[in-house]
């Protein structure tokens, strides 16, 4: 289900004529200058909730620009803001696993992040029938289960080889000098 979202959005922006790339990732990774610009951002996590069986969604992606000097920022957002517009609506008409909700929201962005992008933020919701195949939930349980024994950590000898010796629980003293006196 989160991967054919992730798809979903991956093929759009593909397919788009004035997007060059797109990312699926926190938004802390953004302006790390490793983009390429026109970029469509879909941010992690990707929000649900169940209701009545039907999954409601809700998904935020960017379109960002880098300021330039033959634009404006308000142009930038003005194109990030139709460009999210045509992926919203080609979504609906294209994907029949989805179904985009009317209540979508955007927001203008400026000087986002560290590269002072531009652009706009899409937050939109969308429900989804629930893909799961019930009839197989129980291949997926083992009544007579149990954990494999293992170790969490590597067993490690902390004896130092030859005449070393060893002082746990000492703690270092250190006497730094912290002025000229």
């Amino acid at each position: 289900m989160i991967t054919n979202i992730i798809d979903i959005f991956r093929h759009q922006a593909r397919s788009h004529k004035t997007i060059r790339s797109f990312c699926y990732n926190r938004n802390y990774e953004l302006g790390t200058g490793l983009e390429s610009h026109p970029l469509l951002w879909l941010e992690d996590p990707i929000y649900g909730r169940n209701r009545d069986n039907i999954f409601v969604n809700t998904v935020n992606f960017s379109v960002l620009f880098l300021p330039s000097d033959s634009k404006t920022v308000a142009e930038l957002q003005n194109l990030a803001c139709s460009i999210g517009l045509n992926i919203i609506e080609r979504i609906k008409a294209q994907e029949k696993t989805i179904s985009v909700r009317p209540d979508w929201t955007y927001t203008t962005l400026r000087d986002y992040y560290d590269n002072n992008a531009c652009g706009c933020r899409f937050s939109v919701n969308y429900t989804q029938v629930n893909m799961q195949d019930l009839c197989l939930i129980d291949e997926q349980f083992d009544a007579e289960g149990e954990f494999d024994e293992s170790i969490c950590l590597d067993n490690f000898d902390i004896r130092p080889s030859g005449n070393g010796e060893v002082y746990a629980g000492k703690f270092p003293e250190f006497n730094l000098k912290t002025s000229r006196k």
